[in-house]
């Protein structure tokens, strides 16, 4: 049987390979800086780069009161 870790081999593997790519050794020095960055970091990630809220959905609201609970 497969370990956890190994199962989720394959996906780090992919993050750290898209992460090689990012052309950005540091945090952008200033907000201008920020914003030349934001259209390849809407390329590299699409829908994960939008701005906004989910007001549809409660996310995972649920797991965490019942955690509290």
């Amino acid at each position: 049987m497969e370990s956890e870790a190994a199962k989720d081999r394959p996906y780090f593997g992919r993050i750290a390979r898209l992460a090689a790519g990012l052309q950005w050794d540091a945090p952008p020095s200033s907000l201008a800086q920020m914003f030349e960055r934001m259209p390849r970091i809407h390329e590299l990630h699409g829908g994960l780069a939008a701005v906004g809220v989910d007001t549809e959905s409660d996310g995972d609201l649920a797991s965490h009161r019942a955690f509290l609970a």
